[in-house]
């Protein structure tokens, strides 16, 4: 398919933007600690040029008190120099380059810089922000003009602002964040008044067209929150006040996952709602966004007048040739964001601490200018043994420089435990990673063996090279239960996702994390009766966006009772005895399933030690971890054998 729509100029503002795509921002941690340009960044935008016809360089934060970590700063001239290098290395591209303004508002995650239109309380902290004097909205505005002047000094063709994700200037268009009674809030009018002055402030400094666009959220998906209509009319009024385009975000501050929608979340109605913005603002340009990854549908959008632009961040992290390989006809060979939403991980990941953001499909984000591939000096036969994420990742690495390497996978099937996390019926995005891996193995000439377990004495009589152990985890059995010799049917809930073993009408699920939640969301929606145990509280270490969403599919299950911070006390043949506090719950169940993680499978290691051939451990056979470890230790190995 040619997308032939997508490859159109249009014009957003007085400027005319090459092709319909643009490149939202996103927080890349590519700044230096104290807010200038960092090398990863510009390495992260070189590695994208000639993609999306209009670039937006990530948020920089307008004041110097709050800064999200690695991120950039525009408070002071000193900044001007190297964006003004970032801006003209994106042009040389051939896009349009604007900077997106933005501000964390309540969520800086201080008391002492908690602040918001008013004082109601967030949920991903509980505390109650101060209320802005007006005199500190209008200091704040005064800070967006200033740094509206530096970006234009700094040759970028025009700004955003970040009007979305429960922030600063959300906050403001929210009538559940924003219950002020002044200029500032009260109608939808006056709850535009933020935005509309800094656009007027930051063009008095400029000049009076110079193109602005604002992440809307059009919608919050929540009683009391901005509806539909409420923000339409928002829109409208910004449209009049000179706003050029609106990026359609969605979910305010308590509805997360519907602005960096996840896995399960569908396109469908948000492009409903995108229809009916541009229906009722046809001379305002909108930019679709929040999961448009299907060049389809993107393509339709644009040649049935539903949008003017398509705004994608993910698609470009998970393959930086992303909108070029379209331009080509060579959709097929895209490397495909699964909208895990692990790219939102790093705050949760130490060693991550001197690093950009993370990507699980592509482990080079944010490290383009440190993992190169070179071609390996003294080519090498390389046996990797597991054909789990990491392993793969490892043996397409090195086969692409020229090692012979031959992959050995005891099962009859490639993908190791991301089989499981891809079971769901919600995880088709996830169902894209093992085919491209798998593809790419077969182009760079891995030979893979399937069905095919390795010892030591078959080790030491073909004599590789190197050997990469990628053998993975086995399911943490149940230990030190009374009652595990009762007759309960026990099942891991890995072989429950997969649909390799089945349970009774009456389940309970021991362990609340990710593969318990998902566990016990899926046999509740088979219409089994589900108790769910965890030890601590339920989704602990879970994404933000993806733990709300499993959240409230649960609480929509009449099915599924809750036992946060509570454990297993003892089994019988029909009953699981739930302890909590110093009291039991005993359950009727006919099985148990455990979710209580894995223990690396280090067999083969154990039984090649004192062996003269060296020996790589990597992914959850070296340390359990998740997807995305499994990538980048096999990259990193890969890179370095």
């Amino acid at each position: 398919m040619s997308f032939s729509h997508l490859f159109t100029s249009a014009k957003l503002g007085n400027l005319e933007i090459p092709n319909r795509y643009v490149q939202t921002s996103v927080q890349t941690r590519g700044g230096t600690e104290d807010g200038f340009v960092g090398q990863p960044l510009f390495d992260f935008h070189r590695a994208r040029l000639g993609q999306a016809g209009l670039v937006t360089v990530q948020q920089t934060f307008a004041w110097p008190s709050v800064k999200l970590a690695r991120g950039l700063a525009l408070w002071d001239d000193k900044y001007i120099e190297k964006l003004a290098e970032l801006a003209a290395l994106i042009k040389s591209g051939g896009a349009k380059v604007f900077l997106q303004l933005g501000g964390a508002g309540s969520r800086a995650g201080t008391k002492k810089e908690c602040i918001a239109p008013s004082p109601v309380r967030g949920s991903w902290d509980l505390v109650v922000p101060r209320e802005m004097t007006r005199q500190e909205i209008l200091d704040y505005i005064e800070c967006y003009a200033q740094a509206g002047k530096r970006l234009y000094e700094a040759g970028f063709d025009g700004f955003a602002l970040h009007g979305g994700s429960g922030k600063f200037i959300s906050q403001f268009l929210s009538p559940y964040s924003n219950r002020r009674t002044d200029d500032f809030g009260g109608s939808a009018r006056k709850r535009i008044t933020l935005p509309r002055m800094i656009v007027e402030a930051v063009r008095e400094r400029t000049r009076s067209d110079f193109p602005v666009y604002i992440r809307f959220p059009k919608c919050d998906y929540m009683e009391g929150g901005m509806t539909l209509e409420e923000g339409i009319e928002e829109m409208g009024y910004l449209a009049e006040a000179g706003v050029d385009a609106f990026l359609m975000a969605a979910g305010g501050q308590e509805r997360l996952w519907h602005g960096v929608p996840i896995y399960a979340e569908g396109e469908e109605r948000n492009v409903e709602d995108t229809a009916k913005v541009k229906k009722a603002l046809p001379d305002v340009a909108i930019i679709a966004s929040c999961g448009m990854h299907d060049p389809h549908l993107a393509d339709k959008m644009i040649a049935e007048g539903v949008a003017d632009f398509i705004g994608i961040a993910r698609p470009l992290l998970a393959d930086p040739d992303y909108v070029g390989k379209l331009r080509r006809g060579e959709e097929n060979s895209i490397r495909r964001c699964v909208r895990c939403n692990n790219c939102q991980t790093w705050a949760s990941r130490p060693r991550l601490a001197n690093r950009g953001m993370c990507c699980t499909v592509n482990p080079s984000l944010m490290m383009e200018g440190t993992y190169v591939p070179t071609p390996a000096p003294t080519p090498k036969k390389i046996y990797v043994v597991g054909g789990g994420l990491a392993g793969m990742r490892c043996a397409l690495t090195l086969a692409e420089r020229g090692h012979q390497v031959e992959l050995f996978e005891k099962t009859g099937e490639l993908g190791g435990q991301w089989l499981v996390a891809s079971a769901g019926k919600d995880k088709a995005t996830f169902r894209t990673l093992v085919p491209w891996l798998h593809e790419n193995m077969l182009k760079a000439g891995v030979a893979i063996h399937l069905n095919t377990e390795l010892d030591r004495e078959r080790i030491l009589s073909d004599r590789p090279d190197d050997i990469v152990l990628a053998t993975g985890a086995t399911p943490r059995p149940l230990t030190g239960v009374d009652g595990l010799d009762s007759g309960m049917n026990i099942v891991y809930a890995m072989d429950v996702l997969r649909g390799k073993v089945a349970t009774g009408e009456r389940c309970v699920v021991l362990g609340g994390r990710y593969i318990g939640l998902e566990t016990a969301l899926e046999l509740a929606r088979d219409g089994k009766k589900v108790c769910l145990v965890e030890l601590n509280e339920l989704g602990r270490g879970l994404i933000s966006r993806i733990r709300g969403w499993l959240f409230k599919e649960i609480a929509a299950c009449d099915n599924i009772r809750l036992f946060p911070n509570s454990s297993l006390f003892r089994l019988t043949e029909h009953t699981v005895e739930i302890a909590h506090g110093s009291a039991l719950f005993p359950v009727k169940a006919d099985t148990l399933v455990l979710a209580i993680g894995t223990v690396p499978d280090k067999k083969l290691e154990q039984a090649l030690e004192g062996c003269d051939i060296p020996v790589h451990a990597i992914g959850d056979c070296d340390h359990i971890g998740d997807a995305y470890e499994a990538m980048d230790q096999g990259l990193a190995l890969g890179l370095k054998l």
